[in-house]
């Protein structure tokens, strides 16, 4: 059955003031006063006084509904004049869903202004999940909100640990201050849709220098403990057919990243088409390892498309095989038929219509860890990123100019610099030691500035107890 006409459902009617934009009233079958308020801009709110009259007598409890009824219109006029909004319809969280429905407008396919990518979406996501955290779940009315709570939100980031709420410390305060990105738009949306006044302020941290911010590389000794764990992880002969594939690739892209300084992102959206022969090679040595890769702008971490020159060859035409891309050699290197050029470098067993999966790609490193945590790696925090890290690092030691490097990572010469140019006790003593191999140092000093040169061909002939 439909509602009554709105006549029907009002009893006792009394007008506010001769605006006629605010009475209270009864139900037919109630005795409790509410009030009717038509907001400016907003629309209609009714809502009860919770004063209690009688049915029969519309004297009894009406003025104090009146006052009331008064007072929230006081309130509302008030709310308008600091340029907010009036009804107070949501609480904090509420607002959340249609601030992310506002930057999900933004996502773009990669980098560039006033844009962000699927990754920064997923990001901002994440810390606003935090931000309920930190309430214990707990929404609040916005006109009840807590600045001085809020002020201490990175105090409480950075000290606590939470099994209930899933939430320990990062490990630095970069973290943190990335957090206070997101809630500060956040806080600003309201701020700018009028439902808070003013926005919130925070706890100040010191950032850290981006060279003690940098992540951990693997010295030469390490790297060569490490790929050689890998490798046998990698040719493990007690896996499925999916598990063998799944670990070769891995090996590979460990090898590729090592070697070209190509991000793990970079590395997911690689296509065929994007590989390619180095014609301005002279040099026999060089032809045979040396190629091009094409960094697409979608798939770049800055937005900008580069040239990556990298001694990887050998490292695609095994990608190519566990693929099970026939070679068509009538086709220049890496021989991929006319129909496969599009289709991605890594992707899943059976599906190569598919990336590799996000579990997969955990897992793995997750085994790789296991590997060689311990042995190996002892307290530094190795990840995948970390074999870009090393790669680099390689090569800031062995004298190539700092501006092709830039240009080779797709980074900054100042990055570069500050990062990258550290020259540790332990780096600067493994490498002392590495220099004293007749094969290593033959191989290094040849040619010191090329790109063309690959880790694992130069440690190849280094004993592990070198460092």
């Amino acid at each position: 059955m439909g509602r009554p006409p709105k006549g029907l459902w009002i009893k006792d009617q009394f007008f506010l003031d001769r605006d006629e934009d605010c009475y209270v009233y009864k139900r037919p079958t109630t005795s409790v006063w509410q009030y009717y308020l038509r907001i400016k801009g907003e629309g209609e709110e009714r809502k009860s006084t919770g004063v209690k009259g009688d049915i029969d007598d519309n004297e009894i409890g009406r003025e104090q509904a009146l006052d009331i009824a008064h007072q929230r219109k006081l309130e509302v006029l008030a709310r308008h004049q600091q340029g907010l909004k009036a009804r107070r319809v949501k609480k904090m969280f509420d607002f959340i869903d249609d601030f992310l429905v506002e930057e999900q407008k933004r996502v773009a396919d990669h980098n560039k202004p006033g844009y962000i990518t699927k990754e920064t979406f997923r990001i901002k996501t994440h810390h606003l999940g935090l931000l309920k955290k930190y309430y214990q779940n707990r929404n609040t009315k916005l006109e009840d909100l807590d600045y001085s709570h809020l002020y201490n939100y990175p105090t409480w980031r950075s000290l606590t640990v939470d099994k209930k709420l899933d939430i320990k410390p990062p490990k630095t305060t970069h973290t943190i201050l990335t957090e206070l990105t997101t809630i500060k738009a956040y806080f600003s949306y309201l701020m700018l849709k009028g439902y808070i006044s003013r926005e919130p302020t925070f706890v100040k941290l010191k950032r850290e220098s981006i060279r003690n911010n940098r992540r951990d590389y693997l010295s030469p000794t390490q790297y060569s403990q490490t790929i050689n764990t890998v490798r046998a992880w990698a040719n493990s002969k007690n896996t499925t057919p999916t598990m063998e594939y799944n670990r070769k690739v891995i090996y590979q892209v460990l090898m590729l990243m090592s070697n070209s300084f190509l991000r793990k992102g970079e590395c997911k959206g690689l296509r065929w088409s994007d590989i390619r022969e180095n014609k301005n090679l002279v040099n026999t040595e060089e032809k045979k390892v040396g190629h091009l890769i094409d960094v697409r702008a979608e798939i770049s971490k800055t937005g900008q498309p580069r040239t990556v020159q990298s001694p990887t060859k050998a490292r695609f035409n095994e990608l190519r095989k566990l693929a099970g891309i026939p070679s068509d050699k009538k086709r220049p290197w890496p021989h991929i038929p006319v129909d496969k050029l599009e289709q991605l470098v890594i992707t899943k067993y059976g599906h190569p219509d598919e990336p590799l999966g996000v579990g997969t790609w955990d897992r793995s490193w997750q085994q790789i860890k296991e590997l060689c945590q311990k042995r190996y790696w002892f307290n530094k925090n190795i990840t995948y990123y970390s074999m870009r890290h090393t790669g680099i690092s390689f090569s800031v030691q062995r004298g190539v100019p700092m501006l092709q490097l830039s240009r080779n990572a797709g980074t900054g010469t100042r990055y570069v610099e500050d990062v990258y140019y550290h020259h540790e006790s332990e780096s600067k003593k493994t490498w002392d030691m590495l220099n004293q191999n007749r094969k290593f140092y033959e191989k290094v000093h040849k040619n010191p500035s090329t790109m063309n040169l690959s880790m694992d061909d130069v440690l190849e002939d280094i004993d592990e107890e070198t460092g």
